[in-house]
């Protein structure tokens, strides 16, 4: 990677029967013990919404978690978060009106944060089912920290790192795990001097080549490149959404991701492949036009699926990241080579997404995923606890 102007062994994947263990240890069980509600369930909030150019998904993937979380372990409040960012507890109403949208409608604008701080007070564990910026940057998970109260997900400096695709690339690039070419050039730069901008694109990348915000999420914002004419117009269209963007070499490659699931000692589930009709795996293809479609496990050999398993647990544990995340990779079509896109540390949980689906081929379904995710996040929770004050 190149910027402008300028140990621990990785564990062998698990196999199937690790991911699908239920069984826990006594120790895992005192660690995973909270203290209930009445109801002798534990008490968690579901949040959703947010301010990024990802509400509409964050909407659509909470419809799909409330339909299944178990409600024999859990006691569910439900809040949703504006556009504006004004959060609105929206327990029992319809859940076709979050799928839609229409929650909205209950909302009092200028209402902050104050109509949800009870339910906040109230829960023992959060699940934010939330994207992009001021949701899955560390911004949601530091309000919570401050709270007390275990979030399901990487940390603070996890999601924040993550979130950031150029300071992702600056972490991994150290871990020695292999990535595409890119140049970083912010919004000034472009303003000012894009003709060095452009001159160093050219010889370090040449075209085709991708742009894309440092700071967004679901491709929104990304573009091809085809040739250097169109290059001024990308950046100043990505430089909207962010005020870094990351411009990257253009690889030819079959898209696969790999779902990652637990803390410490974390396992990857078998790595399935999108298929997109669209000229790279953009906004629309993903919730829209619904023309992609998916394979899982990927059609690429069994050595090349290992070898995503192992990368994607060594990028989870270089980036210090808890509970989930979803790993993308390329595996370049002429040469078989594999490097790291991006890493997702709130990926969609909608009924089309990915994560679910990989960990459900593998013997997790959805309902027990859900469970399995607020159990991780108690637990790091407690493993992370630290005195405060002498």
């Amino acid at each position: 990677m190149l910027r402008r102007g300028a140990g621990r062994k990785i564990s062998t994947v698990l196999k199937n029967k690790r991911l699908t263990d239920k069984r826990l240890t006594a120790g895992e069980r005192k660690r995973l013990t909270v203290k209930k509600s009445e109801s002798g369930k534990i008490k968690l909030l579901v949040l959703f919404g947010g301010q990024s150019t990802e509400h509409e998904i964050s909407c659509l993937s909470a419809y799909s978690v409330l339909n299944n979380v178990d409600r024999r372990v859990f006691e569910v409040r439900v809040c949703g978060v504006t556009k504006n960012g004004d959060w609105q507890p929206v327990t029992g109403i319809p859940l076709e009106e979050i799928k839609d949208g229409r929650w909205t409608s209950r909302v009092t604008e200028g209402s902050g944060m104050a109509p949800a701080l009870e339910s906040v007070a109230w829960c023992d564990a959060v699940f934010p089912v939330m994207h992009g910026i001021m949701a899955e940057d560390g911004t949601i998970q530091g309000f919570f920290a401050l709270n007390r109260k275990p979030c399901a997900g990487p940390g603070v400096l996890a999601s924040a790192v993550c979130m950031d695709k150029a300071y992702t690339k600056i972490v991994l690039e150290h871990a020695g795990i292999p990535q595409a070419k890119a140049v970083i050039v912010t919004r000034g730069e472009i303003e000012n001097g894009f003709d060095s901008v452009a001159a160093e694109v050219a010889e370090k990348l040449g075209y085709p080549c991708f742009v894309k915000p440092s700071n967004s999420g679901s491709s929104v914002g990304a573009f091809k490149v085809g040739a250097p004419s169109e290059l001024e117009k990308c950046l100043r269209a990505a430089a909207e959404f962010d005020r870094k963007v990351l411009v990257e070499e253009y690889i030819d490659a079959q898209e696969v991701e790999c779902a990652v699931l637990g803390n410490e000692d974390p396992v990857a589930s078998t790595p399935g492949e999108i298929v997109s009709e669209s000229e790279f795996y953009d906004y629309d293809d993903k919730y829209i036009n619904g023309t992609s479609s998916t394979r899982i496990p990927a059609a690429i050999p069994e050595e090349d699926r290992e070898t995503i398993r192992k990368l994607a647990v060594k990028a989870f544990k270089a980036l210090d990241c808890a509970g989930m995340a979803r790993v993308d990779f390329f595996r370049e079509r002429k040469t078989g080579r594999i490097l790291l896109n991006e890493v997702n540390t709130i990926p969609g949980f909608t009924d089309i997404s990915m994560y679910g689906k990989m960990l459900a081929y593998d013997g997790i379904p959805f309902k027990e995923l859900i469970t399995r995710l607020v159990k991780l996040a108690i637990e790091d929770f407690e493993h992370n606890k630290r005195h405060l004050s002498r």
